[in-house]
C-alpha cells in the first residue's frame, strides 16, 4: 500500500511539474502577445508572474530577459532594464540567459548610448565565456563594429581577422576579411595592408563557391590598387592537405596486407570544452578518414594530436589546431608528462587568433604556474624567431606572455620594440619602448632605445635629448622627471608616475628657493605647481582620493592664485566622472591663462576620447593661431585631420 501511495505521489509531482512548465511557456507566449498588442503593463505583470512562481529556473530567466527588453526597447526605462539584465548575470553567470543579457547590454550601450567601450566589454565577455553559443559569433561581429564606431580601427581589423579564423572555409570568413580590408584602405589608409588582405582572400577562398561575390569584389579592389591577383589555393596543396594525402596513401598501402601499424590509443581522460567549437576527436577523425590514427608502438595519442596540430597550425587552421593542442595538453598533464613550451605558445596563439584573449592569457598563466621556466623558454623562442628574421612570429610570441610575470614585462616590451624596428614600424617601436620605460623607468636599455628611435627615425630630437640625459643619469631637471612621469602615466603605471612627478616638483621647488630672478621664479613656480598637480592626479587614479586632495590643498595654501588650480579641478572631475564640471573647469583655466596649452590639450583630448573630433580640431587650430609651432598640439592634430579628410 505504501508503495502504491509513493508511486501516486511521484506521478502527481511529475504531472504538476509538467503542468507548471507548460504554464510558464504559455505565460511567456502570452506576455509576448501582449507586447505585440502594446499592452506593456499587462506584459510586465505576466512576465513577473513567471519570475515569482518559478524562481531560479530557465523560464524565470527568460522572463527576466523579456522584462529587460521591454523596459529598454518599448517603455524607455533603460535603468530598470539594465538592472534586470545585471540580476540575471549575477544569479546565473554561466547560463545561456546570462549570455543573452550580456549581449543585450552590449547592444544598449552600442545603439542607444554610443558608449562603445562599455559595449566592447559585454561582447568580449560573451566571446570568451560562451564560445559554444551561436550568439558569440554575433557578439564578435558587434565587437568589431564597436571598435570601428569608436575609431579603434586597428582593433576592429584584428577582430574581423579573429572572426575569419573562427569561421574558416566559409562565406562568413570572406565577408569578415572584406570588412578588414575596407577599414585598412578607407579608414587606416594603408593600401599595402589592404592589398595583402584582398590577396589572401582570393588565395584562400577563391575556390569557395559561396564566397564568389566577395572574391569578385576583392579582385576589383586589387585592380584599383594595381596589385597582382593570386591564383586560388588548392586545398590539397597545404601542409595538412599533403599530410592527409600521405595518411590516405599509407592506409591504402597497408590495407591489402592486413598489416596496419599499431594505433595510438586514446586514453579515457575527461576533457572539458576547449571553446574552439570543434572537438579533438572530430578533427582526428577528419584527418584519419573516419578511423583511428596509426602510430608506432611507442607513440601516445597526444603525440599524434600534437603532430597533426602542427600541420593545421602551419596552415593557419587555428580552430582545428587549437582543439587538438588543448586535448593533447590535457591528456599529457593527466599523465604528468611535461610538454614542450612551444605547444602552450601555440595554444595561446590559437585562442588569440579567434579572439579569445582571456583564455589565451590563462593558458600561459597556468603553464607558468606549473613551471616558472616556461616564460623564459617562450622568450627564448621569440628571440630565435627574431634571429631567423621571422618577425611577425616573434611579435606573437613576445605578446603572448605580456602581463603574466610583471618582472619580465619591461624586457618583453623592449624586445617587441626591437622587432618593430626591424619591420620599419617606427611609431609602434616607440610605443613599445615607452611601455618598457613605464614598466621599469631605470632600464637604461629601454631609455637608450627610446632616445634612438626618437632621434634617428622619428626626428623628435628635442624629446630624444631628454631620454639620453636619463641614460646618462642627468635627472636634476623638472622637464626630465616630468617627461618620465608622463610616460609612466600614459601606460597606467600611476604609482611610478606619482614618484616621478613628485621628483619633478621637488626639483622645481629647490631651484625656486635659490633663484633671485623674477622671470625664472615665475617659471619655477609654474613648474612646481604643475608637478604637484600631476602627482595628485596620479594619486587620484590609484583610488587614493584623500591623499590626492591633500596635495592639492597644500598647493592651494602655498599658491592660492596658481593658474593651474582650475585645470586640476577639471582633471579630478574627469576621474570622478563629472564630465560637465571638467569641461567648464578646462574652459575657465583657458580664460585665466590664454597662453597655457595645458588646459587646451586636456579639453581637446577629452573631445577626442568622446569621438568629438571636429570640436578638438577647432579648439586646437584656434590655439595654433597664437602659437603656430606648438609641437604637442600639432602632433595631436595630424592624425585627426588625416581621418577627417
Amino acid at each position: 500500500m505504501k508503495y502504491v501511495n509513493y508511486c501516486l505521489l511521484t506521478a502527481l509531482i511529475l504531472l504538476s511539474m509538467t503542468q507548471v512548465g507548460c504554464l510558464s511557456t504559455n505565460a511567456l507566449s502570452t506576455g509576448d502577445k501582449l507586447v505585440e498588442a502594446k499592452d506593456y503593463r499587462g506584459a510586465l505583470d505576466v512576465y513577473q508572474s513567471v519570475v515569482d512562481n518559478q524562481p531560479g529556473t530557465v523560464e524565470a530567466r527568460k522572463a527576466q530577459i523579456a522584462i529587460g527588453d521591454l523596459n529598454i526597447e518599448r517603455m524607455n526605462r533603460p535603468e530598470e532594464g539594465i538592472k534586470v539584465y545585471e540580476s540575471v548575470i549575477a544569479e546565473a553567470p554561466e547560463s545561456d540567459e546570462a549570455a543573452e543579457a550580456h549581449y543585450n547590454l552590449g547592444m544598449y550601450y552600442y545603439q542607444h548610448q554610443q558608449e562603445y567601450e562599455s559595449a566592447e566589454a559585454q561582447f568580449d565577455t560573451i566571446i570568451n565565456n560562451f564560445p559554444h553559443l551561436e550568439l558569440s559569433h554575433r557578439a564578435q561581429l558587434m565587437l568589431a563594429k564597436s571598435y570601428e564606431e569608436g575609431k579603434k580601427y586597428e582593433q576592429a581589423v584584428e577582430v574581423f581577422d579573429n572572426f575569419a579564423n573562427r569561421n574558416p572555409q566559409s562565406e562568413r570568413a570572406a565577408v569578415a576579411l572584406a570588412n578588414k580590408a575596407r577599414i585598412q584602405r578607407t579608414l587606416i589608409k594603408d593600401d599595402e595592408e589592404a592589398k595583402r588582405t584582398y590577396q589572401y582572400m582570393v588565395k584562400k577562398y577563391g575556390k569557395l563557391d559561396s564566397a564568389q561575390s566577395q572574391i569578385e569584389k576583392a579582385k576589383e579592389e586589387l585592380n584599383e590598387l594595381n596589385a597582382a591577383i593570386p591564383e586560388p589555393e588548392n586545398p590539397e596543396d597545404t601542409q595538412i592537405g599533403r599530410a592527409m594525402k600521405r595518411q590516405e596513401d599509407r592506409r591504402e598501402r597497408d590495407r591489402p596486407q592486413g598489416s596496419e601499424k599499431s594505433r595510438a590509443v586514446q586514453s579515457n581522460v575527461e576533457i572539458e570544452d576547449s571553446g574552439f567549437g570543434i572537438t579533438a576527436e572530430e578533427v582526428m577523425r577528419s584527418f584519419g578518414g573516419g578511423t583511428a590514427i596509426a602510430g608506432d608502438d611507442q607513440g601516445t595519442y597526444y603525440d599524434a594530436e600534437l603532430m597533426i596540430a602542427g600541420f593545421f597550425y602551419g596552415d593557419e587552421e587555428y580552430k582545428k589546431a587549437g582543439a587538438l593542442l588543448f586535448d593533447a595538453l590535457a591528456r599529457a598533464e593527466a599523465d604528468k608528462v611535461k610538454i614542450e613550451p612551444i605547444n602552450y605558445i601555440r595554444l595561446s596563439i590559437c585562442y588569440r587568433k579567434i579572439g579569445m584573449h582571456q583564455r589565451a592569457a590563462n593558458v600561459l598563466k597556468k603553464a607558468a604556474s606549473r613551471n616558472p621556466k616556461v616564460i623564459d623558454a617562450i622568450i627564448s623562442t621569440g628571440q630565435n624567431q627574431y634571429t631567423n628574421e621571422e618577425y611577425e612570429k616573434a611579435l606573437e610570441t613576445f605578446n603572448s606572455v605580456i602581463g603574466i610575470n610583471r618582472t619580465k614585462d619591461a624586457e618583453l616590451y623592449w624586445l617587441i620594440g626591437k622587432t618593430y624596428e626591424k619591420l620599419g614600424e617606427y611609431e609602434k617601436e616607440r610605443d613599445a619602448f615607452e611601455h618598457a620605460v613605464a614598466k621599469n623607468p631605470d632600464d637604461t636599455d629601454a631609455l637608450q632605445s627610446l632616445a634612438e628611435v626618437l632621434h634617428f627615425r622619428l626626428k623628435d630630437r628635442k624629446t630624444a635629448v631628454i631620454f639620453q640625459d636619463l641614460v646618462e643619469n642627468k635627472k636634476d631637471s623638472f622637464v626630465t622627471m616630468k617627461t618620465l612621469g608622463d610616460v609612466c602615466y600614459k601606460y597606467g603605471e600611476y604609482g611610478k608616475a606619482h614618484i616621478k612627478y613628485k621628483a619633478a616638483a621637488r626639483t622645481a621647488k629647490r631651484h625656486l628657493e635659490k633663484s633671485e630672478n623674477a622671470a625664472e621664479q615665475k617659471l619655477l613656480t609654474h613648474q612646481y605647481g604643475y608637478g604637484t598637480i600631476l602627482a595628485a592626479i596620479s594619486v587620484f587614479k590609484q583610488g587614493r582620493e584623500e591623499d590626492g586632495q591633500k596635495l592639492i590643498d597644500t598647493l592651494t595654501t602655498e599658491y592660492p592664485d596658481h593658474s593651474l588650480l582650475t585645470y586640476a579641478k577639471g582633471e579630478i572631475a574627469l576621474i570622478k566622472g563629472d564630465e560637465q564640471v571638467a569641461i567648464e573647469a578646462f574652459k575657465e583655466a583657458m580664460e585665466k591663462d590664454p597662453q597655457s596649452d595645458i588646459p587646451v590639450i586636456a579639453l581637446g583630448d577629452y573631445y577626442v576620447s568622446k569621438g568629438y573630433n571636429d570640436e578638438a580640431i577647432t579648439l586646437w587650430e584656434g590655439y595654433l593661431e597664437k602659437d603656430k609651432y606648438n609641437a604637442k598640439i600639432m602632433r595631436r592634430l595630424k592624425p585627426l585631420k588625416g581621418s577627417s579628410e
